[in-house]
Protein backbone atom coordinates (compact mmCIF):
# COMPACT_ATOMS: atom_id res chain seq x y z
CA UNK A 1 0.00 0.00 0.00
CA UNK A 2 1.73 3.39 -1.51
CA UNK A 3 1.39 6.42 1.40
CA UNK A 4 -0.82 8.44 1.02
CA UNK A 5 1.07 11.50 1.69
CA UNK A 6 3.10 10.34 -0.48
CA UNK A 7 0.88 9.97 -3.57
CA UNK A 8 -0.63 13.24 -2.81
CA UNK A 9 2.30 15.16 -3.38
CA UNK A 10 3.96 13.03 -6.42
CA UNK A 11 1.23 10.89 -8.29
CA UNK A 12 -1.57 12.42 -7.77
CA UNK A 13 -1.13 15.74 -9.51
CA UNK A 14 0.60 13.69 -12.34
CA UNK A 15 -2.59 11.32 -12.44
CA UNK A 16 -5.04 14.25 -12.83
CA UNK A 17 -2.60 16.02 -15.37
CA UNK A 18 -3.42 12.85 -17.29
CA UNK A 19 -6.71 12.92 -17.01
CA UNK A 20 -7.25 16.18 -18.60
CA UNK A 21 -7.17 18.84 -15.82
CA UNK A 22 -4.77 21.84 -17.05
CA UNK A 23 -3.88 25.55 -16.26
CA UNK A 24 -6.84 27.72 -16.60
CA UNK A 25 -9.65 25.25 -16.16
CA UNK A 26 -13.20 26.10 -14.37
CA UNK A 27 -13.77 22.86 -12.65
CA UNK A 28 -16.40 21.30 -10.22
CA UNK A 29 -15.50 18.94 -7.35
CA UNK A 30 -18.84 17.30 -6.62
CA UNK A 31 -18.94 15.55 -3.19
CA UNK A 32 -15.08 17.00 -2.85
CA UNK A 33 -15.45 15.92 1.04
CA UNK A 34 -11.87 17.41 3.19
CA UNK A 35 -10.89 18.38 -0.52
CA UNK A 36 -8.07 15.55 -1.71
CA UNK A 37 -8.39 16.34 -4.87
CA UNK A 38 -10.08 19.79 -4.76
CA UNK A 39 -6.28 21.09 -3.32
CA UNK A 40 -4.43 19.21 -5.82
CA UNK A 41 -6.32 20.31 -8.70
CA UNK A 42 -5.77 24.11 -7.49
CA UNK A 43 -2.53 23.67 -7.72
CA UNK A 44 -2.98 22.58 -11.46
CA UNK A 45 -5.21 25.47 -12.55
CA UNK A 46 -3.25 28.17 -11.26
CA UNK A 47 -4.40 31.65 -10.63
CA UNK A 48 -6.49 31.77 -13.87
CA UNK A 49 -8.29 28.91 -12.60
CA UNK A 50 -11.09 28.08 -10.19
CA UNK A 51 -12.47 24.81 -8.41
CA UNK A 52 -15.75 24.65 -6.47
CA UNK A 53 -15.72 22.69 -4.18
CA UNK A 54 -19.26 21.33 -3.59
CA UNK A 55 -20.69 19.23 -0.88
CA UNK A 56 -23.34 18.71 1.97
CA UNK A 57 -20.80 18.21 4.97
CA UNK A 58 -22.94 15.85 6.84
CA UNK A 59 -20.03 14.01 7.61
CA UNK A 60 -18.07 17.82 8.71
CA UNK A 61 -15.80 17.53 6.29
CA UNK A 62 -16.01 20.85 4.93
CA UNK A 63 -13.87 22.31 8.06
CA UNK A 64 -10.67 20.16 6.91
CA UNK A 65 -11.29 21.58 3.62
CA UNK A 66 -12.29 25.42 4.64
CA UNK A 67 -8.65 25.28 7.38
CA UNK A 68 -6.58 23.72 4.54
CA UNK A 69 -7.43 26.32 2.24
CA UNK A 70 -7.17 29.11 4.72
CA UNK A 71 -3.42 27.78 6.20
CA UNK A 72 -1.77 27.14 2.41
CA UNK A 73 -3.58 30.45 1.59
CA UNK A 74 -5.27 29.17 -1.63
CA UNK A 75 -7.08 31.65 -3.48
CA UNK A 76 -8.71 29.57 -6.29
CA UNK A 77 -11.13 27.13 -4.29
CA UNK A 78 -14.68 28.51 -4.07
CA UNK A 79 -16.18 26.49 -1.37
CA UNK A 80 -20.04 26.01 -1.73
CA UNK A 81 -22.11 24.28 1.16
CA UNK A 82 -24.84 22.50 -0.06
CA UNK A 83 -28.11 20.81 1.70
CA UNK A 84 -27.70 17.95 0.32
CA UNK A 85 -29.80 19.07 -3.08
CA UNK A 86 -28.23 17.86 -6.55
CA UNK A 87 -27.83 21.30 -8.03
CA UNK A 88 -25.18 23.25 -8.91
CA UNK A 89 -25.05 26.87 -8.00
CA UNK A 90 -23.30 27.73 -10.68
CA UNK A 91 -23.95 29.29 -14.20
CA UNK A 92 -25.06 26.91 -17.47
CA UNK A 93 -21.71 26.05 -19.67
CA UNK A 94 -19.19 27.53 -17.54
CA UNK A 95 -17.42 24.49 -16.12
CA UNK A 96 -14.56 22.68 -18.28
CA UNK A 97 -14.61 19.70 -15.82
CA UNK A 98 -16.60 18.14 -13.51
CA UNK A 99 -15.27 15.38 -11.19
CA UNK A 100 -17.54 12.62 -9.50
CA UNK A 101 -15.00 10.95 -7.51
CA UNK A 102 -15.97 8.34 -4.98
CA UNK A 103 -19.73 9.96 -4.34
CA UNK A 104 -21.85 7.85 -6.95
CA UNK A 105 -22.46 5.10 -4.37
CA UNK A 106 -24.31 7.61 -2.01
CA UNK A 107 -27.00 8.44 -4.20
CA UNK A 108 -29.99 7.28 -4.98
CA UNK A 109 -31.62 6.67 -8.64
CA UNK A 110 -33.81 10.13 -8.90
CA UNK A 111 -30.46 12.01 -7.19
CA UNK A 112 -27.90 10.27 -9.78
CA UNK A 113 -30.49 11.26 -12.85
CA UNK A 114 -30.40 15.29 -11.50
CA UNK A 115 -26.69 14.75 -11.12
CA UNK A 116 -26.85 13.81 -15.14
CA UNK A 117 -28.87 16.31 -15.79
CA UNK A 118 -26.89 19.16 -14.09
CA UNK A 119 -24.08 17.91 -15.31
CA UNK A 120 -24.64 18.41 -18.88
CA UNK A 121 -25.94 21.53 -18.41
CA UNK A 122 -23.50 23.35 -16.55
CA UNK A 123 -20.51 22.07 -18.80
CA UNK A 124 -18.83 24.10 -21.54
CA UNK A 125 -19.37 22.11 -24.70
CA UNK A 126 -16.67 19.54 -25.10
CA UNK A 127 -15.95 19.68 -21.35
CA UNK A 128 -15.60 16.49 -19.33
CA UNK A 129 -16.88 14.69 -16.22
CA UNK A 130 -14.27 12.44 -14.66
CA UNK A 131 -15.71 9.70 -12.56
CA UNK A 132 -13.45 7.83 -10.19
CA UNK A 133 -15.98 4.82 -9.96
CA UNK A 134 -15.42 3.10 -6.43
CA UNK A 135 -17.87 0.42 -4.65
CA UNK A 136 -18.69 -1.41 -7.30
CA UNK A 137 -20.21 -4.49 -6.83
CA UNK A 138 -20.73 -5.08 -2.61
CA UNK A 139 -23.37 -3.76 -1.28
CA UNK A 140 -24.12 -0.44 -3.16
CA UNK A 141 -26.20 0.10 -6.07
CA UNK A 142 -23.25 0.87 -8.99
CA UNK A 143 -23.98 -0.23 -12.16
CA UNK A 144 -21.65 0.42 -14.85
CA UNK A 145 -23.35 -0.42 -17.91
CA UNK A 146 -26.76 1.54 -16.37
CA UNK A 147 -23.97 4.68 -15.49
CA UNK A 148 -22.42 4.72 -18.95
CA UNK A 149 -26.25 4.52 -20.48
CA UNK A 150 -27.28 7.30 -18.74
CA UNK A 151 -24.60 9.64 -19.39
CA UNK A 152 -24.90 8.80 -22.68
CA UNK A 153 -28.70 9.67 -22.63
CA UNK A 154 -27.94 13.13 -20.70
CA UNK A 155 -25.40 13.92 -23.80
CA UNK A 156 -22.26 13.01 -21.79
CA UNK A 157 -19.94 10.38 -24.41
CA UNK A 158 -17.85 7.95 -22.85
CA UNK A 159 -14.41 9.20 -23.91
CA UNK A 160 -11.10 7.34 -22.08
CA UNK A 161 -10.91 5.24 -19.17
CA UNK A 162 -7.66 5.34 -17.30
CA UNK A 163 -6.47 2.65 -14.76
CA UNK A 164 -4.76 4.04 -12.02
CA UNK A 165 -3.88 4.54 -8.28
CA UNK A 166 -6.30 6.97 -6.62
CA UNK A 167 -7.01 8.05 -3.38
CA UNK A 168 -10.21 6.25 -1.71
CA UNK A 169 -10.82 7.20 1.91
CA UNK A 170 -7.64 6.79 3.95
CA UNK A 171 -5.70 4.95 1.33
CA UNK A 172 -4.24 4.56 -1.97
CA UNK A 173 -6.32 1.59 -4.24
CA UNK A 174 -5.77 1.07 -7.92
CA UNK A 175 -8.81 2.51 -9.19
CA UNK A 176 -10.87 2.73 -12.69
CA UNK A 177 -11.41 6.89 -13.52
CA UNK A 178 -13.97 7.42 -16.70
CA UNK A 179 -13.89 10.60 -18.50
CA UNK A 180 -17.26 11.72 -20.61
CA UNK A 181 -17.00 14.54 -22.68
CA UNK A 182 -19.87 17.19 -23.24
CA UNK A 183 -20.81 16.07 -27.85
CA UNK A 184 -23.60 18.62 -27.97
Amino acid sequence: MKSVEKWIKTEGKHILREIGITEGQQILDFGCGSGIYTIIASKIVGNQGMIYALDSDEEGLLGDLIDKVKNQKIQNIKIIKTSGEISFPVNNETMDVILIFDIIHLLDKDEKIMLFKESNRVLKKNGFVSYHATHLGGGYDVNLKKFHSNMKKNGLILKQKYEKPMFHWAWIENSIIFNYVKNK
